[in-house]
């Protein structure tokens, strides 16, 4: 049985050039267009034409940081189950290890006999600050929402909760709420025996049929950012827009119970040429930048940085400019391990006439994939299809 994140990845595999039409459609809510996919579906092109070129893979890998792309996995568009592949929003939290806030995807072919795994589990992989972790799940569970981030206090994850009615994507549903743990640094296991229960979420929102759905997980410091959104099934079925929250880690270390806080509601907005959004998590910031037309066939940019710690938020007056530098990484297929360079954007904004840097993790506007798809693929992306 096949969920429909599998069915719509069949049918990039199988060469299908539709499916980047959804991109764009609900960016903050459901993990999925990885380095892993991008990889599977260069490698998939390659033998259906048997002349795919090393360059275009080498490509593929570099724009591991990419999948930052489409971060906000839980903020700008709604998420939850059966949502589809949405490779310019689906934000998969892919933060990559050494920026201060880390999550990592999971391994495609965890060593479960190592683990020593139950006989009925499979496990999900993660790699955050330099150690390894591994996250025992039960076999019906979809190892590629499993979510895990690295905070001052430990590591925050997130196990995904059953879900049932796939093949009725109207229906589609999780019949256990999301629940957030936190687990000592060092500690490779990552299991409900040995963790910290920090936060249970509601199972629906607002009704029977409304349910309520955990995007991303993004760490900063002494603070975990998470995006939450509801959806309804049913003939019927629509998803809300999706909101960032914030949760002080100290307080769970301290053994208090720490209340999630609003900090952002999504916006259209945020969808449009190359909006992004970045962490400090020296500074404890969000900085949100958008772009709105101008009527003169361009765009004109705005933004707003959060003091994560309290919620205020300011708009900066200097530019705010953006670079691409290469970063080392690793490329992990099974039991092999590849040197590769992920191709990632660093912003340079000033506050108070100080200069600030940090790297670029959440990429929503719709413009950076239909960039990144020109200079893989040679051809032009009809944005007045995307979505339709």
């Amino acid at each position: 049985m096949k969920t429909r994140q599998e069915h719509e990845q069949v049918k990039v595999m199988s060469g299908e050039k539709d499916w980047y039409k959804q991109a764009g459609r609900i960016p903050l809510v459901e993990p999925g267009f990885t380095p892993q996919l991008m990889a599977r579906i260069e490698e998939a092109a390659h033998e259906s034409s048997n002349h795919t070129s090393r360059r275009r893979f080498s490509r593929m890998a570099a724009f591991g940081g990419l999948t930052a792309i489409l971060l906000l996995g839980a903020l700008v568009w709604p998420f939850g189950p059966g949502a589809g592949l949405d490779p310019a929003g689906r934000l998969a939290a892919v933060f990559k290890p050494g920026s201060g806030a880390a999550v990592v995807q999971p391994s495609a072919s965890p060593s479960a006999t190592q683990q020593g795994l139950g006989l009925y589990e499979i496990s999900a992989e993660f790699e955050l600050g330099g150690l390894k972790y591994y996250m025992p799940l039960p076999l019906d569970r979809n190892k590629a929402a499993a979510m895990a981030v690295e905070t001052s206090a430990g590591i925050v994850w997130s196990p995904p909760p059953p879900v049932v009615d796939y093949l009725k994507p109207k229906y589609t549903h999780n019949t256990e709420p999301y629940t957030l743990y936190l687990t000592p640094k060092g500690h490779a296991e990552l299991s409900k025996d040995s963790a910290q229960r920090l936060y249970v979420f509601p199972l629906y929102a607002g009704g029977a049929q409304s349910y309520l759905s955990l995007g991303s997980l993004f760490g900063a410091g002494d603070y975990l950012l998470f995006s939450s959104s509801s959806y309804t099934i049913g003939e019927n079925a629509k998803r809300s827009g999706a909101k960032l929250y914030v949760m002080d880690i100290r307080q769970a270390g301290e053994g208090k119970i720490s209340v999630p806080r609003e900090l952002l509601i999504s916006d259209e907005a945020y969808q449009v040429y190359k909006s992004f959004m970045a962490i400090n998590p020296e500074k404890a910031e969000f900085l949100v930048v958008y772009y709105t037309d101008d009527g003169k066939g361009g765009y004109t940019q705005h933004n707003k940085l959060y003091d994560i710690a309290t919620g205020s938020a300011q708009v900066l007056s200097g530019e705010i400019t953006t670079e691409n530098v290469e970063k080392p990484s690793k490329l992990h297929y099974g039991a092999l391990t590849l040197d590769s360079k992920d191709l990632v954007t660093i912003v340079h904004y000033e506050v108070n006439g100080e200069q600030r840097s940090t790297q670029v993790d959440i990429k929503t506007g719709n413009q950076w994939y239909y960039d990144w798809w020109y200079e893989e693929h040679g051809e032009k992306i009809d944005a007045s299809t995307v979505g339709n």
